[in-house]
């Protein structure tokens, strides 16, 4: 009986244990530790940029892998946090379970308007993200929740896991 409490506890564990997120990387480009030049060598001179209060984006117009615009967002200190395409035309999930597997998982998130709209994480969420955790992607639907509209690729689980100290109730 022990044996089978046991097995029991470490398969409700395993099922429990969030999958590990591992930083994507987008034509060599490891978010959270490429740097602006490595992505100047890789993707060439941008559209446009725009300096942002907590750094810089840079933006290719139809040079993602679905043929989207990308925007490479970076820190201070010209790290890549987040690589951003917005697909011309929504993408069916089919496709990119194709394409990414069918590993996904949804996460729940809820945007803190206090907190200038960072999302946080909620499993009563209204904002619902598909997620590749082994190739650090984020997947957003689109208006109608069921295709999606634009690809993440992302150094670490999206959203903060606790409401940020502003947020009182939902």
């Amino acid at each position: 009986m022990k044996v089978l409490a046991a097995i029991l506890l470490l398969t409700v564990t395993a099922f429990a244990a969030p999958a590990p997120w591992t930083p994507a990387n987008f034509r060599g480009l490891i978010v959270g530790k490429a740097h602006r030049a490595e992505a100047l060598r890789t993707l060439g001179a941008p559209d446009s940029t725009q300096r942002t209060p907590t750094g810089e984006e840079l933006t290719y117009r139809t040079r993602g892998d679905h043929k989207g615009d990308l925007t490479l967002r970076l820190d201070r200190s010209g790290v890549i946090t987040q690589i951003e395409e917005a697909f011309p035309v929504a993408i069916p999930r089919s496709s990119i379970y194709k394409e990414f597997g069918k590993d996904a998982l949804t996460g729940h998130y809820y945007a803190a308007k206090c907190a200038g709209g960072v999302l946080y994480r909620d499993p009563s969420g209204g904002i619902e993200l598909t997620l590749f955790p082994g190739h650090g992607l984020a997947l957003w639907p689109d208006q109608h929740g069921y295709d999606f509209a634009a690809l993440q690729y992302l150094a670490r689980q999206p959203g903060l896991p606790h409401p940020p100290a502003c947020v009182t109730h939902h």
